[in-house]
């Protein structure tokens, strides 16, 4: 049997492997100069970034639409071969819009498509599309590979640093302009942990530099994580390679690492976080 994956923009994975296992992302839409934009798309990533520096207002985005979907779906049946298609999903707490999107197009396809919510975003939501891609080349059934991914994704593991939280502020999701301001004056660099799914909670922030923040993020990954068992690893970034690269050769050496990636963080998480943002994100792997 062909599996195929069909997934949306908040999944963080290098571009090489989605073009590799032709994994077909759903983008979200961005509003700026009178124009909707395709996030990767018809802006590129670093051209996106750049654009938002300059606003002192986050572009309004647009989430995918069920025909959105349904076109690429097809797609994959028709000129790939897929037998069966996962659509992997942003946890549904987070975009519950987006969430809704996978389902109402995979009605279309009854029990072609199997729709996997994946309680979370980013790296997590790429390390999840590869196990189901690896489960799937090893010939294990639909039911079993479901099954299998929603053990998986009992036990992944998340954190995020922020360099500033301008961005958050633009957004909106911060109200409070005093908060900014005094995150900004004594150089805090604020992280945050996703115990629940879909949302993120604040923990002791990094203080003063990027190498701060760096060491509290991959500290709280060691911390918090099974010495036991063997992880699949993303560390996704905006802007941020020297401190992701710093991440990558603590974790390497603490913990089991079956592989590892570094890659950009989807535009639509990092219009919202904002540059210098990182991303730890950890999955068990396969291989346990």
């Amino acid at each position: 049997m062909k599996i195929g994956v069909i997934t949306d923009s908040a999944a963080d994975l290098p571009k090489e492997l989605m073009e590799k296992h032709k994994i077909a992302v759903i983008p979200h839409v961005v509003y700026f100069d009178d124009k909707y934009w395709k996030l990767g798309v018809d802006v590129s990533i670093p051209e996106f970034y750049n654009l938002i520096r300059t606003r002192d207002l986050i572009p309004p985005t647009t989430n995918p639409e069920p025909n959105d979907f349904v076109e690429k779906l097809e797609e994959g049946f028709d000129k790939h071969g897929f037998n069966h298609i996962f659509s992997v999903s942003v946890s549904k707490e987070l975009s519950g819009s987006t969430f809704n999107s996978h389902r109402l197009a995979a009605k279309k396809f009854e029990d072609k498509v199997t729709v996997i919510d994946t309680h979370s975003a980013s790296g997590v939501q790429g390390l999840i599309i590869l196990a189901i891609l690896e489960l799937g080349a090893k010939g294990m059934s639909i039911k079993d590979i479901e099954n299998h991914i929603n053990k998986l994704k009992k036990n992944y593991f998340l954190d995020v640093g922020f360099h500033t939280l301008d961005n958050v502020y633009k957004s909106g999701r911060l109200k409070s302009k005093f908060v900014l301001w005094l995150t900004k004056t004594i150089k805090i660099k604020p992280v945050a942990i996703m115990q629940k799914p879909g949302i993120l909670k604040s923990t002791l922030p990094g203080f003063f530099t990027n190498r701060s923040m760096t060491r509290r993020l991959a500290n709280i990954a060691i911390r918090d994580t099974n010495k036991t068992i063997a992880y699949d690893l993303i560390i996704s970034h905006v802007e941020n390679q020297e401190g992701a690269e710093i991440i990558k050769q603590k974790l390497l050496k603490k913990l089991k690492i079956n592989r590892f990636f570094i890659t950009p963080v989807s535009p639509i998480i990092g219009t919202s976080t904002g540059i210098g943002t990182i991303i730890v994100s950890l999955l068990p792997s396969n291989k346990n």
